[in-house]
């Protein structure tokens, strides 16, 4: 009995096209060579924020499909996804549909919460797609300098990338003090030894809790909260983020969360306090909803005398 011959299809992803693969993109989406405009496109794109490619090829290297994902300026858990093609000899075999799915686990990865997309209204085939994989149209909006007038926007959002791990063991602690240790100057603190990490958090203080928060197993910040033995109050009284992770909400899931911990632990006020001259954790304190109650001078850690402000939110 025979066999059906089915064509092999690669799906791969690519943030450097090789001037090859360049050629046969520009060749099928313009019928002309255009390398100079796609590496002008990869050029913009890549150096201001991040892009990536998603490839489809044939077992013998042919050209069958891409399409583009590129990061939001202002946003980076934001994404967009565009210029889905697929060359008209593979219509019809959810190569569109797998080029998009091998997109999500890439922007999963890179942090992305939620990715856009504009459908001309009259492309029903693809309003049908977008419907298929989970897409919600949405009010129009611009996505950094791209052209999109006319069309309708939709999103898909991923759910939480982050969770909170109890740090119980001492490899535990040595990545808080690895964490603590990049953040020192942000935190005006003062070098601590190993021991002294292993002591201060492995101790059993009832008063305390601390977290490490992680991007599905990698750490990515230490949250420390205190005042459990508190009636009303709860403290956020560290969050140190690792810099290469700053800016992809971290530090909102951490407060978040430290948010959610303290109300089940029956507090009415969460307070957290920050020296003056670190703007990024006021802007942060400020976009989760807590208020300015107070501003001392003090010294700090690394004996230099700062304005110390305290803030405050109601759970």
């Amino acid at each position: 009995m025979g066999t059906k011959n089915t064509e092999i299809i690669a799906i791969r992803t690519s943030e450097y096209l090789s001037e090859n693969l360049a050629l046969q993109i520009s060749n099928s989406l313009w019928e002309q060579p255009d390398i100079a405009g796609l590496r002008t496109m990869l050029y913009f794109f890549k150096s201001e924020t991040d892009y990536f490619n998603v490839i489809a090829q044939s077992s013998s290297g042919d050209f069958v499909g891409r399409l583009c994902c590129i990061q939001n300026i202002d946003d980076p858990t934001l994404w967009y996804y565009g210029d889905l093609f697929v060359v008209e000899n593979h219509h019809r075999k959810h190569i569109a549909e797998k080029m998009i799915t091998t997109a999500f686990d890439v922007l999963k990865d890179k942090g992305c919460k939620t990715v856009r997309t504009y459908v001309d209204p009259q492309n029903t085939s693809s309003l049908e797609l977008q419907k298929k994989l989970g897409f919600t149209e949405k009010p129009y909006q611009t996505f950094n300098d791209l052209i999109n007038n006319g069309d309708l926007m939709f999103e898909k959002q991923f759910g939480q990338i982050y969770n909170a791990v109890t740090v119980r063991e001492k490899l535990d602690v040595k990545i808080v003090a690895n964490l603590y240790n990049k953040n020192l100057l942000a935190l005006h603190g003062d070098k601590i030894s190993y021991a002294e990490w292993c002591k201060s958090i492995l101790n059993n203080d009832t008063d305390e809790e601390n977290f490490l928060i992680c991007r599905g197993l990698m750490p990515v910040a230490w949250l420390k909260i205190n005042g459990l033995e508190n009636a009303e109050v709860g403290y956020i009284s560290m969050l140190a983020v690792e810099p290469k992770y700053q800016y992809y909400g971290v530090g909102t899931f951490a407060v978040e969360f430290a948010n959610s911990f303290l109300h089940d632990k029956g507090k009415r006020f969460v307070r957290v306090q920050t020296t003056a001259d670190n703007l990024s954790a006021i802007r942060l304190y400020k976009k989760c909803g807590f208020v300015e109650v107070s501003k001392t001078q003090d010294v700090c850690d690394d004996e230099t005398e700062l304005c110390k402000v305290m803030f405050e939110k109601h759970i």
